[in-house]
């Protein structure tokens, strides 16, 4: 019971940490943010081949994965160089 509190109470405050993050870029006026994560941590879960650290990403899709798995250490850097038009099959490139 103890390691599943922890692991719910990790999950909460990341997601909480990362919307603050989003909301704040958003209101900045940038679309697009760096994923920074582990390097073997996929977007959607950690067996997803779809590796997210480095990539680039617009609002919308991070704020639909904040984390992908508990424990997840992911986190978001505002990029206001690039344009969203710009990750256009590029994003995952």
């Amino acid at each position: 019971m103890r390691a599943w509190a922890e692991a719910a109470t990790l999950a909460k405050s990341a997601v909480a940490y990362n919307a603050g993050t989003l909301n704040r870029t958003r209101t900045a006026g940038v679309r697009v943010v760096e994923v920074f994560d582990a390097s073997d941590c996929g977007w959607t879960s950690h067996q997803d081949p779809d590796k997210a650290n480095r990539t680039l990403r617009s609002i919308d899709e991070a704020a639909d994965w904040p984390i992908s798995h508990p424990r997840c250490r992911r986190g978001f850097g505002p990029r206001p160089d690039v344009y969203e038009t710009a990750l256009v099959g590029t994003e995952r490139d």
